[in-house]
């Protein structure tokens, strides 16, 4: 399966269908599942900005997997601009939907770009780290 690493909480948004919309430079030509997967680098403000901790959010996983129904340039009526995207002119959306979010994330290395993820292995799961206040 393809797969997408994104900076947390950026991820997370998605996972929490809050964000329906990855913004990039570049056009997705992929249509179907995609996974979605945490990477290593977290955006402390963010994640405070987006009501999340920083220190306990997943990284380095598969939280869940969306259908990309498509993939458009800015300005377009089908993607109204929000706060978890640059939406900025010229600039492409990724239309997603949920298909199914993970029971816990799966331990997964990501990489740049798309890449493919193998969901037929076995892989350990995330554990938050533990002793770590908000």
């Amino acid at each position: 399966m393809r797969a997408l690493s994104l900076w947390q909480p950026w991820a997370s948004l998605i996972y929490d269908g809050r964000k329906t919309i990855e913004t990039r430079h570049w056009e997705m030509l992929h249509r179907g599942p995609l996974a979605i997967h945490a990477a290593q680098k977290v955006d402390r403000d963010a994640c405070e900005d987006f009501g999340y901790n920083w220190r306990t959010i997943p990284r380095g996983a598969i939280l869940c997997i969306v259908s990309v129904q498509g993939c458009v340039r800015f300005p377009h009526p089908l993607a109204k601009p929000d706060k978890y995207g640059d939406f900025g002119e010229g600039r492409f959306g990724i239309l997603m939907t949920m298909l199914k979010k993970c029971d816990l994330p799966v331990l997964v290395k990501g990489h740049q770009g798309i890449w493919h993820w193998d969901e037929t292995k076995e892989y350990p799961v995330w554990q938050a780290p533990t002793g770590q206040a908000g």
